[in-house]
């Protein structure tokens, strides 16, 4: 596969924003994205874009059944897995791996209650990085 740094950028972004439109949107009251960030490193020249985007929602959004709807979504798109786990803390957490390396982990935050979706993309060749560089 021919990845670059624009497009593994664009299929984390376009994902994140994907499982935050599962919300109902009477129940977000903000959201934010980072459409920045420094690059991770991968084997030799290769690095993956990292990002992360978040909802903040009113109380009672139903997160099993929120979860269970990013589960049963993401399951039926080509070239995902999906693994239902848990977070360091127990809590509930969507687990999703493409098969290009591109990486999601889904789950709620209190205080706010929060909906954030987070990772990283596949690889790609990225020889002119220079560490601390934003992309």
């Amino acid at each position: 596969m021919d990845i670059s740094l624009e497009s593994a950028k664009e299929k984390v972004m376009a994902t994140e924003q994907e499982i935050l439109g599962l919300l109902p949107q009477e129940k977000v009251l903000s959201r934010f994205a980072h459409d920045t960030s420094p690059l991770m490193p991968c084997s030799g020249e290769q690095r993956k874009w990292t990002g992360d985007a978040e909802a903040e929602v009113a109380p009672g959004v139903d997160r099993d059944v929120f979860l269970d709807e990013v589960l049963e979504s993401m399951s039926a798109k080509d070239g995902w897995t999906v693994d239902d786990g848990k977070t360091a803390g127990g809590k509930r957490r969507i687990d999703l791996l493409h098969s290009d390396g591109t990486h999601l982990l889904v789950s709620f935050r209190e205080s706010p209650e929060t909906l954030r979706v987070s990772g990283y993309s596949a690889c790609f060749d990225f020889p002119e990085y220079e560490y601390g560089e934003e992309y």
